[in-house]
């Protein structure tokens, strides 16, 4: 491309961006024209305007998984003598790591155990313990209290797995995760002390499905929590509904300007890598009713405007005036002199 058409192309594309039509396509405009009156044979490809609804969907490039992970401390005092594989899930009730050959086991709670729990004592922790129990049968009142109810459960719940029924459960008793869990990676390691330097025994992740995608600051505004969205693995395969479910600024490069949209879908029966990458289609402005030709039927007229090139009945074109508007999946909304099932010219 010669210097001269390379700056025209490029002043026109800035042109056409100040004129607010998207950003999301990239435009190979055509050669100047001279006049609205200006007629020719047609010599290339033509297509006809269509009406119609556009949206600006935007596709992101993310990954398949199963979300951030965090860590489990060790805080049971003694030697580690049994750690699960990565991988494994890890329900309420079930362990996450033994110590001196008796297992610290699940329970959901978002709160960690920070302190030996037994009667007296209230608190959010507390909550959390009832609520297990609840869950596993056992009678207690469901708030936040550590009465005579919730020590007896307690220590019906250390009987029925052989322990001594002190009615006082502690950090080698459970330890508090967040919901059902899968083991992201091991940390820990046999014969060594399980609240050890390294802090975390175990880090997990939920067990449910997730996509996440880094995006800017600019797109997030359009993936706020609950929008709904498309997503697509390994870039084939039927699309599947997704819903926004969580955002955090990023931990990458550039993280002050870079938003982590966490999706959550539901894949139903179909079976997926543990890994992979994957599309997000998140839709954004829609307008209704609209003329619409591609994007590669506008042509400028160097100043500012554009045209398109209209087929008339004798095989001859006639350029017309049009403003441009919104660019949606290749095709530009425009208004001017123009009807729907006008073929237009879509040079090659």
């Amino acid at each position: 491309m010669s210097r001269r058409r390379a700056l025209v192309a490029s002043a026109c594309l800035v042109a056409v961006l100040a004129a607010g039509v998207g950003t999301w396509a990239v435009i190979d405009l055509q050669a100047p024209a001279s006049s609205a009156a200006e007629t020719s044979t047609v010599k290339h490809p033509t297509t006809v305007v269509t009406k119609g609804d556009l949206t600006d969907s935007k596709v992101f490039a993310g990954t398949l998984g199963y979300g951030t992970a965090s860590g489990v401390p060790g805080a049971a005092p003694g030697v580690l003598t049994w750690l699960p594989k990565p991988g494994e899930v890890i329900r309420r009730d079930e362990f996450l790591y033994a110590v001196d050959e008796r297992g610290v086991r699940s329970m959901h709670g978002t709160v960690p155990l920070w302190r030996s729990l037994e009667r007296g004592l209230r608190g959010t922790d507390v909550q959390q313990l009832n609520d297990n129990l609840a869950a596993l049968g056992y009678d207690v009142a469901q708030d936040d209290t550590f009465g005579p109810r919730t020590q007896r459960a307690v220590q019906q719940w250390q009987k029925d797995r052989g322990h001594r029924a002190t009615g006082v459960l502690t950090s080698a008793d459970i330890a508090f995760v967040d919901g059902d869990v899968r083991v992201a990676t091991v940390d820990g390691k046999l014969g060594q002390p399980a609240a050890g330097e390294s802090g975390d025994v175990l880090s997990v992740t939920s067990t449910s499905r997730i996509v996440v995608a880094t995006v800017s600051q600019r797109d997030a505004e359009r993936l706020a929590v609950g929008t709904k969205v498309q997503i697509r693995i390994n870039g084939s395969g039927a699309a599947m509904a997704g819903e926004v479910s969580d955002l955090q600024p990023s931990a990458g490069e550039d993280a002050e300007s870079k938003v982590d949209v966490s999706v959550s879908f539901e894949p139903g029966s179909r079976k997926l890598p543990a890994a992979a990458s994957a599309q997000i289609d998140a839709a954004g402005t829609t307008e209704r009713g609209v003329l619409s030709v591609p994007v590669a039927a506008l042509v400028t007229s160097g100043n500012g405007k554009y045209a398109v090139d209209v087929v008339r009945r004798d095989g001859t074109t006639k350029r017309v005036p049009v403003t441009p508007g919104l660019i949606a999946d290749g095709r530009i909304a425009i208004t001017g002199t123009v009807s729907e099932g006008d073929r237009v010219v879509v040079p090659g």
